[in-house]
């Protein structure tokens, strides 16, 4: 009765594992299919056990990591990448690791899969190096308006000087100074628009090299 407890038990932590757990007879059929199995595939327990493995993953890739474990005689195979055929038809990206499972006589009785669902890892990366990219953007905000602006206010403080003795100028000066004017505002506009990224949007520049676009980007509302 004791060792029935323990069968229980053990057979509730495999199915309530948060990681994809399959395990597989000789023939490759399967004997377990836990909840996270489920909810990555599609397929529920009953739709799977009993089948072969075949109906969510290619049987050559099981059979070869096999194989590698017997050539590196190893019991486990360290994860690699592959795809899991979803009820829907979708392929998931995945990555496996196979373990053999032996008896007392060393004979295999069975193969555990433990499959990691890459789409998540994706994700995560995706947001790493947009943060890192919004803190490149941040530090070049700040670095433009410290080296940029104090010169700017000094060439914006000489031409407002001069336009305020437009009487003694000729009209195609005063327009000259009137652009100069106006092209610094636009410069102090895009400095401060970059300090307030915060979702960077990139478009085509020459030489099929990206550009941040400055006017399209997210910004923070500060009022």
């Amino acid at each position: 009765m004791k060792q029935k407890h323990q069968t229980e038990y053990l057979e509730s932590l495999f199915d309530i594992s948060p990681v994809p757990l399959i395990s597989l007879d000789t023939r490759f059929r399967v004997i377990m299919f836990n909840r996270a199995s489920c909810r990555l595939t599609g397929y529920s327990g009953t739709e799977m056990v009993g089948k072969r493995v075949t109906k969510i993953l290619s049987l050559q890739r099981v059979k070869k990591g096999i194989s590698a474990m017997k050539g590196n005689k190893t019991c486990s195979l360290d994860g690699y990448m592959t795809r899991l055929k979803a009820k829907d038809c979708q392929d998931i990206p995945v990555r496996l690791k196979v373990t053999a499972l032996f008896d007392s006589e060393k004979r295999m009785i069975g193969i555990l899969l433990v499959a990691s669902d890459l789409r998540e890892i994706r994700q995560i990366h995706s947001k790493l190096l947009e943060a890192e990219r919004l803190a490149a953007i941040t530090e070049t905000a700040i670095s433009v308006n410290h080296e940029i602006n104090n010169p700017l206010c000094s060439i914006l403080g000489n031409t407002q000087l001069m336009l305020m003795e437009k009487d003694n100028l000729d009209p195609d000066m005063i327009r000259k100074l009137q652009n100069i004017e106006k092209q610094i505002a636009r410069i102090q506009e895009i400095a401060e628009r970059l300090g307030k990224i915060t979702k960077p949007v990139l478009k085509e520049y020459v030489g099929g090299k990206k550009m941040l676009d400055v006017e399209h980007s997210g910004i923070k509302n500060l009022r």
